[in-house]
């Protein structure tokens, strides 16, 4: 709409009263609202119910200011839409190794309860290690949400950049995170040393906010981020050459969005690989798992039917 030419106040109408969603009707009358009592858009996102994510706020900040918000929300849209489609497929791919993992619990005490005939036992060992999996995953999903301490979160995220492919993955959608939001802050007019921060924010790495927080001084004294970056090692080669190469040719707009879309699309094609190969190795070794079980039933069952009878 913003695209069409249609005015700010006029699309929030629009799509309150024709909202693609229900959930998006009351975010539109609240943002509507906000600007009608004097707000700046960016202020109005700031304050709606459940906030906003940072990354989303640097660049509607960067595009009100500059006067591009079509072509924020166009990235946003994509960004995030991207998102919703990676997340949609690891469910689906993880839906029949997590169910078979139920089944796995209910199967493994098997052997105990025939033997004992314990049932309170038997529903022990059902129910502990299936909410020790909820309360692990839910420990997890708790650590990546914005308002958890950043201490935890960079904890977190130590951990999983050691994991094959999902820390590779993470560390590639936080650096297009970075190079967006510093790209839509530096085409807005903002200044290097005060875009570094707020982008660093932005990305939702704990580990890039640390090392550009402490560049303070190094900008101060004169230094560029280029050669800050190139004596980093949380910024690979090809981030760090692409950007002293946009810093030196005066072109470092247009190399950041070029970053941004590269790293973006890294992060999403290993996500997608990881969505389609950790379900399947989940569910082999939980059938591995599953078949010893059943060999273990099969044999207390010879077991008892041998004893019976040599009786």
């Amino acid at each position: 709409m913003l695209g069409a030419g249609l005015p700010v106040l006029n699309a929030l109408e629009q799509l309150g009263r024709n909202p693609p969603s229900a959930r998006i009707g009351p975010f539109s009358h609240h943002l509507l609202d906000s600007l009608q009592r004097g707000l700046s858009f960016t202020d109005a996102f700031q304050i709606l119910p459940g906030g906003t994510p940072d990354f989303d706020l640097a660049l509607i900040a960067a595009g009100e200011r500059s006067g591009r918000l079509d072509q924020t929300f166009a990235l946003l849209a994509r960004h995030l839409g991207e998102h919703v489609a990676n997340a949609q497929r690891m469910v689906q791919e993880a839906a029949y190794p997590i169910l078979v993992l139920h089944l796995a619990a209910f199967v493994a005490p098997l052997p105990a309860f025939v033997q004992s005939g314990n049932f309170t036992r038997y529903l022990a060992g059902v129910l502990g290690p299936l909410l020790v999996a909820y309360g692990a995953v839910g420990l997890v999903a708790w650590s990546f949400r914005r308002d958890s301490p950043e201490r935890w979160r960079a904890l977190l995220e130590r951990v999983v950049i050691r994991v094959p492919v999902v820390g590779s993955a993470r560390a590639d959608l936080a650096l297009g995170r970075l190079a967006g939001a510093l790209e839509a802050q530096l085409s807005a007019g903002i200044l290097v040393t005060e875009a570094w921060p707020a982008a660093a924010a932005a990305s939702g790495s704990p580990l890039l906010k640390r090392v550009v927080d402490g560049w303070t001084t190094h900008l101060a004294n004169g230094h560029t981020p280029g050669e800050l970056i190139r004596c980093s090692a949380a910024f690979p080669e090809l981030f760090s050459s692409g950007y002293a190469s946009g810093e030196i040719s005066g072109r470092l707009e247009q190399e950041l969005r070029r970053l941004a879309r590269y790293h973006e699309e890294e992060g999403f094609r290993k996500l997608r690989l990881a969505s389609q190969w950790a379900p399947r190795l989940f569910y082999g070794f939980i059938a591995i798992w599953m078949v010893g079980q059943i060999l273990m039933i099969a044999g207390g069952y010879a077991a008892v039917l041998h004893q019976f009878l040599d009786e």
